[in-house]
């Protein structure tokens, strides 16, 4: 799959993807050391259908995240991109993607984030439901992967806002 291609969610494959990602980052820890990794995303979630993807948080000092990033290229990764010390890159490669893997400061704040977001939709049934409403809207109106990801952002963020004013 490209980044141009339509997105299409499947029913979820929870136990599959939870052995994948296992496996992943037993692959990853064996190549950097000092990494914490996290499963996110949709295919963390039991029965939330998604994105045949599923992806990996990588975290990091800093000043590591572009080096980590780099040397997860020459091992097999496609690194695909690079912005304010978040590098993300697929594997087997862009075209073909069975993973994302996100490198990012670890407990930095898009650490934190992804991995609140992943909690609160184990957690609320209702943050669930909307989620996924959001995401099959998505799946069908997005031209490309990027569409859809940018079509998610509001309801993230407000999904998340709202369970964090729950919380205070």
């Amino acid at each position: 799959m490209t980044p141009d291609q339509p997105v299409f969610l499947v029913p979820s494959r929870y136990s599959e993807w939870t052995g994948m990602a296992a496996e992943m980052m037993d692959k990853i820890r064996q190549q950097v050391h000092g990494v914490h990794l996290e499963h996110i995303g949709s295919t963390a979630v039991p029965d939330l259908p998604a994105k045949d993807v599923v992806d990996i948080l990588v975290g990091v000092e800093a000043d590591r995240v572009s080096s980590v990033s780099q040397h997860l290229a020459t091992i097999g990764f496609d690194l695909e991109g690079e912005r304010d010390h978040h590098c993300w890159l697929s594997h087997p490669s862009r075209s073909s993607r069975t993973y994302i893997v996100h490198v990012v400061e670890y407990e930095s704040l898009p650490w934190r984030r992804r991995i609140s977001f992943r909690d609160l939709l184990r957690s609320d049934e209702s943050a669930r439901a909307e989620y996924l409403h959001t995401k099959v809207g998505a799946a069908k109106a997005a031209r490309n992967w990027d569409d859809y990801t940018q079509s998610k952002t509001s309801v993230v963020s407000n999904l998340l806002s709202g369970s964090a004013s729950e919380k205070s």
